[in-house]
């Protein structure tokens, strides 16, 4: 059975360890969820508010897993994950640019851990990522938001 929390964690704490993501002059929130996305004026505990931005959130089980048994007491799983990122900006382009550099250095972590000598330390590897962007304009802002999916291989014993 498949452990979505440590997942997650795993997920997080590898993103947080980066020197870029990690830094909290470029990403000032990165949290094990989605609370959501609203662009309404006052903050609401269910949405990422202005404050929160950037932001980023991991969810483990964004999509229908695979199991394959392996060995005795091994499955093998192959777990969907999402990593959205919220960005804000005043300007189109110079938000597009700061909201780019996330996406960018989001791939390169996950794409760092293909190997054993970098997995997600919990016997969990990433196969492939690839990300979708949208952008919404309120007001003076333009927000931007990136989901960017991984399929995850692990290994689960029984």
């Amino acid at each position: 059975m498949t452990d979505y929390t440590s997942l997650a964690t795993a997920i997080k704490t590898t993103l947080e360890a980066d020197a870029w993501l990690g830094n909290s002059a470029n990403v000032k929130t990165i949290e094990i969820h989605r609370r959501g996305f609203s662009l309404q004026d006052a903050k609401d505990a269910q949405f990422f508010s202005q404050a929160d931005l950037p932001a980023i959130a991991v969810v483990a089980n964004s999509g229908p897993k695979q199991q394959q048994l392996t060995t005795t007491n091994e499955i093998l799983e192959t777990v969907f994950c999402e990593i959205s990122a919220v960005t804000e900006g005043r300007g189109l382009q110079a938000g597009m640019t700061l909201h780019q550099g996330i996406v960018e250095n989001i791939e390169r972590v996950l794409e760092k851990q293909k190997s054993s000598a970098n997995d997600l330390g919990i016997d969990a590897f990433v196969q492939n990522v690839s990300t979708t962007e949208s952008q919404v304009k309120k007001g003076e802002f333009y927000y931007f938001i990136s989901t960017t999916r991984a399929k995850v291989e692990l290994t689960a014993s029984f």
